[in-house]
């Protein structure tokens, strides 16, 4: 196992490279919701372990990128794949959980060298970016070339969201990103038909964080509508929570976790396999 680094500052994206020295040309980037390389680097170990060269990714936070959620630059997933390129790998796919697979399926919507993007609870909609507009002039939370995107503006969601918390008698994150994601229009879904390969989606019924399952569902029929030529699938968890991710995070957070942890955790357990034999699978 052959481990190189990548600095943001001087290479354009922030990354730790796993590369298993086994002659294949298949790469896989992994990226997670949080900042930091410290959770992506666990599912490089996990998929280098298994025989897949794996690039841990982290898109934001680090010494010279976004602090913020806004404007995040997707050139640093082109100067990543033009780097592993380099190394010979010439299939490259991208998973990411929770923000991570947004991002993932962003990335992968305008850069033609990802083949395969593994989305588990994703959001669906290109929100507005957190941030001041000092930070940058593009106010959706990516950016491409300097150019923005179409996004759901936040507004006032606060009293919404207070609204829907009594209205249902509990607190519950979910409430704030649905009523956010409900404002959503087809011209600000994520354009998942200009991926150039197949994609995977996964997700739960219990998500109490995002509605992914519900997003999912919506970006499915945008695929089927644009006559998309790839595969793509759709893989919906009855028994798991948010955290589909092997490494689960802030688990104490999520009722769900708490009263079903063996069923969660099984969920966990399955979708790994299931990311296992889609790894294997890939053929283009």
């Amino acid at each position: 196992m052959k481990k190189t680094d990548y600095k943001y500052l001087n290479d354009g994206f922030e990354g730790v490279l796993y590369d298993t020295e086994n002659n294949d040309d298949k790469l896989l980037i992994v990226i997670q919701g949080l900042k930091g390389l410290e959770l992506p680097e666990k599912y490089a170990k996990l998929f280098s372990g298994k025989g897949y060269s794996t690039l841990a990714m982290s898109y934001y936070g680090g010494e010279g990128q976004k602090k913020d959620i806004r404007a995040i630059p997707l050139e640093q997933f082109e100067y990543a794949c033009n780097e592993m390129k380099k190394h010979g790998y010439n299939r490259i796919g991208i998973y990411g959980n929770s923000k991570g697979a947004g991002m993932a399926l962003l990335a992968a919507s305008v850069l033609p060298d990802i083949s395969l993007v593994i989305a588990a609870s994703s959001f669906g909609h290109i929100m507005q970016g957190t941030g001041k507009a000092s930070e940058d002039p593009c106010r959706a939370m990516v950016s491409f070339k300097g150019q923005d995107f179409p996004y759901v503006e936040k507004g006032k969601l606060f009293s919404v969201f207070l609204k829907r918390c009594l209205k249902e008698h509990k607190v519950q994150l979910l409430y704030f990103f649905d009523e956010w994601d409900k404002k959503g229009t087809e011209e600000n879904e994520i354009p998942v038909e200009k991926i150039n390969g197949d994609i995977l989606f996964l997700t739960s019924t219990h998500d109490e964080s995002v509605p992914a399952k519900r997003d999912a569902e919506l970006l499915v029929e945008r695929l089927k509508r644009k006559q998309f030529t790839h595969r793509f699938r759709h893989v919906n968890s009855e028994t798991g929570s948010h955290n589909l991710g092997y490494f689960p995070v802030n688990n104490k957070m999520l009722p769900r976790e708490k009263k079903f942890p063996d069923e969660c955790q099984k969920a966990r357990e399955d979708t790994l396999e299931l990311i296992m034999n889609t790894l294997d699978k890939w053929a283009v």
